[in-house]
């Protein structure tokens, strides 16, 4: 248990650290950024231990190598603190133009067969990771002059004997070590490539569910709007005969002329959940336009979506019974009966005439008919 409260804290600063200067105002700058934090963190961790085998390698000859090496991870320090301060530019130069020099200054120090120029193979890839795709030219810069100097490495004499003495032994040691590195950070770079991509990836399947929602729903009332609604309609009249229901809020520009269009907004958010409540599992409530709800009815014939239409009516005359505080709020609405496959505009318009006759009727009542078979469009 303390253990893993003791990893918990440890977590949070890694978190802390690769997440630093990172802003969500842009996506490719905190791409980058992560990247950049990341390349540092991992590379000043494993450089640290570095500085010390290279200064022991052959002292007072490697001292200066040594010295140079922990200014490095030094540097890659700072630069994390840079991105921190969103000094961006200076902390992704800083942290490539420093390794540059040092493998190339290593690899005279040790000669090419100890392998301390094969890290510079890396910078390229590094560099296209953490500069943003605007900045490309500094990335082509970056590996432009890591190319150079690894080209300069096996092609000048200077590189072909080191200045340090130390046995073949110690140089395939330091050749297998930095082979090593570089799959380390080739590995760290892909594996991170795909983190970005995974999370991006998430991110959007995410906002287009909501974008999906958001375009078939109703933002006021949070049930479906005619877009969302056309599909359940249609494939409920391919299911069998169902009823359709059109429900009017009587009187309403009164309610928003008294009270004001916020409160007739409130009042159309909660009758549409008490339509939604009276309804319940047996159909779909839809916002139809201004006041308008219609509701979909699967499986019922006229009589029963009749009677079930008449209870959500009392239903919200009950809520919105009139107490001097709001103004009394009833519906009238329209049923159409209509048999499998009917053209579902044949529906709506006799459910909205029954909408109509309902009005003519003296309103806050539920008035329906059905469709013959013969009728069908």
């Amino acid at each position: 248990m303390t253990a893993k409260r003791a990893r918990v804290p440890f977590s949070r600063a890694v978190i802390g650290v690769v997440n630093a200067g990172v802003t969500p105002l842009d996506r490719m700058r905190a791409r980058s950024v992560m990247a950049a934090n990341r390349f540092f963190l991992v590379s000043a961790i494993v450089s640290l231990p570095w500085a010390i085998v290279i200064a022991l390698a052959d002292p007072p000859v490697t001292a200066a190598a040594g010295l140079t090496h922990l200014t490095m991870v030094c540097v890659w320090v700072i630069c994390i603190d840079l991105n921190r301060r969103r000094l961006y530019l200076s902390a992704t130069l800083s942290g490539l133009l420093v390794p540059i020099a040092q493998f190339t200054f290593l690899a005279s120090v040790f000669s090419i067969d100890a392998g301390f120029q094969l890290p510079l193979l890396t910078v390229g890839a590094i560099a296209f990771v953490v500069f943003t795709p605007q900045e490309w030219l500094g990335g082509l810069v970056m590996t432009v002059l890591a190319t150079g100097a690894l080209l300069w490495t096996y092609g000048g004499s200077a590189f072909d004997s080191g200045e340090a003495s130390v046995s073949d032994g110690h140089l395939r040691g330091f050749a297998v070590a930095n082979v090593i590195l570089v799959v380390v950070i080739v590995s760290t770079l892909a594996w991170f490539n795909n983190y970005f991509f995974v999370r991006e990836r998430r991110r959007n399947e995410r906002l287009l569910d909501e974008a999906e929602i958001a375009a078939r729903t109703d933002s006021l009332t949070e049930v479906y709007n005619r877009r969302g609604v056309s599909p359940v309609l249609s494939q409920t009249a391919r299911a069998g005969t169902y009823c359709v229901a059109l429900a009017d809020l009587d009187r309403f520009k009164r309610i928003n002329d008294r009270l004001g269009h916020g409160a007739g907004d409130v009042v159309l958010s909660n009758v549409a959940r008490t339509l939604v409540a009276s309804v319940g599992d047996r159909g779909t409530v839809a916002r139809w336009g201004g006041e308008e709800f219609l509701v979909v009815l699967p499986g019922m014939e006229l009589d029963e979506a009749v009677a079930f239409m008449d209870e959500a009516r009392k239903a919200l005359e009950t809520e919105y019974r009139s107490d001097g505080v709001l103004e009394r709020v009833t519906i009238s609405v329209g049923v159409a009966h209509a048999p499998r496959y009917t053209s579902k505009d044949e529906v709506l318009r006799l459910a909205d005439a029954k909408l109509y006759d309902a009005k003519a009727s003296g309103r806050n009542i539920v008035v329906g008919a059905s469709l013959t078979p013969q009728r069908r469009g």
